[in-house]
C-alpha cells in the first residue's frame, strides 16, 4: 500500500469546519492507518508538522428489517490532526513536499 493512500478524504461538516479555526483538521483514513503513519503523510502532503493525532473507530449501525438486517452506516476510521502553532492549511489542495 502506498503511504499516500492512508488519508482517504477530508471530513466536510459544520463541526469539522469549525475545528479549522483552532488548527485541527478531520480526515477519513484507511482502517490499517497508524498515528505515526498519518503524521508522516500529513507532513508530506501539506508541509506542516502535526503535533497531535486523535483516532476514532466507529462501528456499523444495523437495524432489523422485516426479514433481514439493514445496514444504515458502514464502519469507518477518522482522525483529527492538530497542527503545530495552529497553522492554517488548505486541505482541499495538497502540496506534495519531499
Amino acid at each position: 500500500m502506498n503511504n499516500f493512500d492512508l488519508i482517504l478524504r477530508p471530513v466536510v461538516s459544520e463541526k469539522a469546519t469549525g475545528l479549522e479555526k483552532h488548527g485541527k483538521y478531520e480526515f477519513f483514513v484507511h482502517p490499517n492507518a497508524t498515528k505515526v503513519g498519518i503524521k508522516a503523510v500529513f507532513k508530506k502532503l501539506y508541509g506542516v508538522d502535526a503535533t497531535k493525532v486523535n483516532v476514532m473507530n466507529t462501528s456499523k449501525k444495523t437495524k432489523m428489517g422485516a426479514r433481514r438486517p439493514i445496514t444504515k452506516r458502514q464502519e469507518f476510521k477518522k482522525v483529527i490532526v492538530t497542527t503545530k502553532g495552529k497553522k492554517v492549511v488548505d486541505i482541499s489542495k495538497p502540496k506534495l513536499k519531499a
